[in-house]
Formats: structure tokens, C-alpha cells, sequence
């Protein structure tokens, strides 16, 4: 069984299509669809089918092509062991959701990493669907999603689908994050009814549950006081929002607990927002029967001690 081969199945997963595999893969289309037939005959399976869709994989096909992934990343850390100008390289790809902490930890890894090494990391800011599909089809180490607790067994049931293992980094509830000049900022506690009532919410506007459509439109609805006008500003960057925050002090966003030191940099507050299933999670998702390298480690270690410092203070 030819290794190469198993590139050649990862990349037509990737794009789709075996014209363009085949063209990424500088080859012709005829030689890639041969190895690719001889590969599929050695492991006496089919991997990939037609559809109106483009070339998909079957259900055996994405199991293969799972331990395929595997196998080539375990490939990649051998040669860079034997390479002496590899040896001290570093590559990581993440995915995350948009999160002061998380970005926090992040920073404070790469800071405290030796300015020797050689490193190329990819910290992809992005929703807890494409996560798992940046974790499970196109080669990151590892990420992390994010959701309400009562959508759990919905990403659970998706994760055992898509073959991923997952590990509870925190639980915790949501605070409402605002401007130091924001009419409510000197409350305490606030709930959001009466903050959705008043003022404009800031939301990622890209949530989304496995199975279930709009259900975290729903969970919010309903914790909204009937007849009030929904004013909803949707924003894909994170730092674009906390500008907003900033720059339009009656606005609020629910997020989770943030860094003190970012809240001063843009003069912000946070605080309780009572509300029913005020219960999120944030779920480290990696390939099952993976293992994390040491410097992963190191950076997820970062993490727990900035989740903990957050924690006590909420």
C-alpha cells in the first residue's frame, strides 16, 4: 500500500473534485483516478462516489480517510525528527470560537515560546460548525467549539458522527459585556429581558446547532419580552465588535467572562445577566485517538490557567 496514495485521497476529499486534486497535485487526471483505483482495490473498499455534488466520500471512505490523515501527520513528525532543520519547527492549526480568553492564552503561549524555534501556526476565530469541519476535514490540530448546555447531545451526537473525541474546557454562564458609559453599566445585575428590551444586542450572528435550525434564535426569543422589537446587530470579527461596544455605548453583547486587561483596553464592562439555560459550554474537539504533542499541550495548559484565573472572579 503506497502512502502517496493516501495524499491523493486527502486532497480529493478537499477539493471535491479530481480535476482539481489532480491539477493541485500537478498530475493528470488520468494517473491520479488509476492510483486511486488501485488503492481502492488494495483495501477492497470504495472510497469516494459521484454526485450532482462532486466526488464525495462514502460512509467507509471517511473512516479510511480519517486514519489516512492520521497517518500522514504521524509521517510529517518522523521526518521531522530524522531532518535536522526541521527539528525544531513548529506547526499548529486551531480553530476557535471569538473569545477574549481563548485569544488571551493564545498570545501569552506564542509570547512565552523560544524566538529559536522555527513556527507556523494558522488561529482561525470562527463558529463551532466550521470548527469541527476544520478539525475533521482540512488538517487542524485541534479545536474549539462552543454551545448552550441544552444543545449538548446535538454536538455530541455530531462530534461521535464525525469521528472527533472532545474534552470540557470550561462551563460557565454568559456575562453581558457593554461600554463603561452604558446607561446600565453601574447595575450589578441586570437580566436580559430588560436588556433586549431597551438596547441593541451584538451577536456573532452565526450560531448554529447540528439537526436543529435556528435553535439558538429560539433559545434567545423566547427569554425576550414579548411584542419587543428585536434590534440585532450581527458582526463576524471580534475585534470589530468590541469597537462597536466602544463606539456605541447603549449596545450590549453577551460573551463569556473576559480578560480584565482587555475590558480596560476598550473601556468596558461586564456583568451578571440572569437568564433561563444561562449555561454554556466550551469543548476542546480533536481526532479520536489522537494525542496532543507537547506544545499543544503547552498552549492548552495556558488555557486552563486562564480560564481559572476568570473563573474566580465570576
Amino acid at each position: 500500500m503506497n502512502t502517496l496514495h493516501f495524499k491523493y485521497a486527502v486532497e480529493i476529499e478537499k477539493t471535491r473534485s479530481i480535476t482539481q486534486a489532480a491539477e493541485n497535485l500537478y498530475m493528470a487526471q488520468p494517473n491520479l483516478s488509476k492510483a486511486i483505483k488501485e488503492l481502492e482495490n488494495s483495501l477492497g473498499i470504495t472510497i469516494f462516489r459521484r454526485t450532482s455534488k462532486g466526488v464525495i466520500p462514502t460512509d467507509q471512505g471517511m473512516k479510511f480517510l480519517a486514519c489516512a490523515k492520521q497517518i500522514l501527520m504521524q509521517i510529517d513528525n518522523m521526518e521531522a525528527i530524522s531532518s535536522p532543520e526541521r527539528q525544531k519547527e513548529r506547526k499548529m492549526r486551531i480553530s476557535v470560537p471569538r473569545a477574549g480568553y481563548i485569544s488571551k492564552a493564545f498570545s501569552e503561549y506564542i509570547a512565552a515560546s523560544d524566538s529559536s524555534d522555527d513556527m507556523e501556526v494558522y488561529f482561525c476565530e470562527t463558529n463551532s460548525l466550521r470548527t469541527i469541519e476544520n478539525v475533521r476535514e482540512n488538517g487542524y490540530n485541534f479545536g474549539i467549539i462552543r454551545f448552550n448546555a441544552v444543545h449538548e447531545k446535538y454536538f455530541f451526537d455530531f462530534l461521535k458522527e464525525k469521528n472527533l473525541e472532545c474534552q470540557l474546557l470550561w462551563e460557565y454562564e454568559m456575562l453581558a459585556v457593554m461600554s463603561a458609559e452604558h446607561p446600565a453599566a453601574e447595575n450589578e445585575n441586570l437580566t436580559y429581558a430588560e436588556l433586549s428590551a431597551h438596547y441593541a444586542e451584538l451577536t456573532q450572528g452565526d450560531d448554529a446547532v447540528p439537526y436543529v435550525s435556528g435553535a439558538v434564535e429560539r433559545l434567545f426569543d423566547a427569554n425576550r419580552p414579548e411584542g419587543t422589537k428585536t434590534r440585532r446587530i450581527c458582526m463576524f470579527d471580534r475585534g470589530s465588535s468590541l469597537d462597536f461596544l466602544l463606539t456605541v455605548p447603549q449596545s450590549f453583547m453577551l460573551d463569556s467572562p473576559v480578560p480584565e486587561s482587555l475590558c480596560g483596553k476598550y473601556g468596558l464592562v461586564q456583568r451578571k445577566c440572569i437568564f433561563p439555560d444561562n449555561k454554556f459550554k466550551d469543548f476542546l474537539i480533536y481526532s479520536s485517538g489522537r494525542k496532543l504533542s507537547k506544545s499543544e499541550l503547552a498552549l492548552v495548559n495556558r488555557l486552563y490557567e486562564v480560564r481559572n484565573e476568570l473563573a474566580f472572579k465570576f
